[in-house]
């Protein structure tokens, strides 16, 4: 279910896919209760039938709700994501130019001597240039930083 939630138009269409079919498992009831209890049982085949029919509609709009909360949830994590990728921006703008240059070297997956070979630096200074990038943009690892930054 939990993969559904993640992917709500996956579960918009299962539950599309529902809806024909449970009108069809809707008529097929209808169909059998008439034909083999119809002529034993005249008053139950009508009383099944004002069942098999309210729940065909309460399940029928049932669907339509779940949609309508899965949509709400859709959208409620879009909003979240969009905040998370502005409040990114923000930490970026916090940076200076040599921290800039240091997180687009381990973007590229350098090593810590090949940063500091590239960039002229002493490794404690480099070091501390990653401790201040961590702090700024709120993450813990090299790991975490180059996801938040994609």
């Amino acid at each position: 279910m939990r993969t559904l939630l993640a992917k709500p138009d996956v579960l918009f269409r299962f539950q599309k896919f529902l809806l024909p079919l449970s009108g069809v498992l809707f008529i097929s009831t209808i169909y059998i209760v008439h034909v083999d209890f119809g002529k034993i049982l005249p008053e139950s085949a009508f009383t099944l039938t004002g069942f098999e029919i309210a729940t065909f509609l309460l399940s029928y709009f049932w669907t339509w709700i779940e949609y309508a909360k899965v949509q709400r949830m859709k959208e409620a994590i879009n909003l979240q994501e969009s905040t998370r990728e502005s409040s990114m921006q923000k930490r970026l703008l916090q940076l200076s130019r040599k921290e800039n240059a240091v997180i687009q070297l381990i973007i590229e997956g350098k090593s810590n001597k090949e940063i500091c070979s590239e960039s002229f630096i002493e490794h404690s200074t480099l070091k501390s240039h990653i401790n201040h990038i961590y702090k700024k943009l709120d993450v813990k690892s090299r790991k975490e930083m180059v996801l938040a930054l994609k």
